[in-house]
């Protein structure tokens, strides 16, 4: 399974590579929204993992963006951004699930769930 990872903190990007290592996921890390959407378009994603917040994009914007483009691909924000309005607009952006960092416990098993509802039957 490879998760496309959008964080610009570089010490979160090493901290969720390599969570998400020990569950047996790939994660390939981009710094940037423009980067991201660049990658989706030329690799095959199980699962987009992003931050609220990058240099180039608010990650509400970039999950529209993805969502023009792969509506049925799992998104789970991983973000500081702990209001509630926050989760409520990343979800009607078309995010699958929302953590507030730096919730480890609950992102991986989150991560995990939406991977097996999205595996082909």
């Amino acid at each position: 399974m490879r998760i496309l990872c959008v964080e610009d903190n570089q010490d979160t990007c090493e901290l969720l590579t390599t969570l998400l290592g020990v569950s047996d996921l790939e994660a390939v890390a981009v710094s940037t929204a423009a980067e991201a959407l660049r990658l989706m378009k030329a690799e095959r994603f199980d699962l987009y993992l992003m931050d609220g917040r990058l240099p180039d994009a608010d990650g509400v914007a970039l999950c529209e963006q993805i969502r023009q483009v792969d509506k049925i691909t799992p998104v789970v924000f991983f973000t500081g951004k702990a209001y509630e309005s926050d989760r409520e607009a990343a979800l009607a952006a078309g995010a699958d699930a929302y953590v507030i960092k730096p919730d480890t416990d609950t992102l991986v098993p989150t991560v995990k769930r939406l991977l097996e509802e999205a595996r082909p039957r």
